[in-house]
């Protein structure tokens, strides 16, 4: 009975240092998992003393991105944009018309022979074509301003870029953020 207590007493001890292991791992594994976890609007603490902590806050990244998108708005609500008539028609810009001739005959292809491969890539490439040149076609012109409108239009980009860079947690952050997508990328 006695070697059975020493043994029980034996594997006791040794199951006591393991599960401590397993418990300090743990304790530094959550500790620094916690590091790198965001809460919104809340700060974290380092998991040790020795490492750089950087503090993200999702309140920040989304008021940054929400500032930039109505900065965007405000500056295409001022842009115009526009196409002459004429330019539309093919009588002022170059053979805009031109290129609805390759349309019809990739059509045209297409009807005879719907399986026909020269077909489709001229139908298709007279459609992008097109798209292309419409856009061409068109002007933007940026409608008169005060400097104070313009101040108020451009004032939400750099909020929202400095909101931006706090939430991804400072030059830190973002530069921490880099390097994974690089390392990403790379593996």
């Amino acid at each position: 009975m006695n070697k059975k207590e020493e043994e029980i007493q034996r594997k006791l001890a040794e199951l006591e240092t393991t599960v401590l292991k397993e418990q300090t791992d743990l304790t530094i594994s959550t500790g620094q998992a916690n590091a790198n976890l965001t809460h919104a609007g809340k700060a974290e603490s380092a998991a040790s003393s020795g490492s750089d902590s950087v503090t993200k806050n999702d309140g920040a990244y989304f008021g940054g991105l929400a500032l930039i998108f109505a900065g965007l708005v405000m500056v295409f609500q001022h842009v115009r944009v526009g196409s002459g008539l004429f330019a539309m028609l093919g009588m002022g810009s170059g053979g805009f018309a031109l290129l609805f001739l390759p349309l019809m005959v990739g059509i045209g292809m297409m009807f005879y022979d719907s399986k026909n491969k020269w077909g489709w890539i001229v139908t298709a490439l007279s459609c992008v074509f097109l798209i292309l040149a419409t856009l061409a076609t068109l002007t933007m012109t940026f409608s008169s301003v005060t400097m104070l409108q313009l101040i108020v239009m451009f004032v939400p980009f750099a909020l929202g870029a400095a909101l931006l860079v706090k939430g991804l947690g400072g030059a830190k952050g973002v530069e921490q953020a880099v390097k994974k997508q690089l390392t990403k990328k790379e593996g």
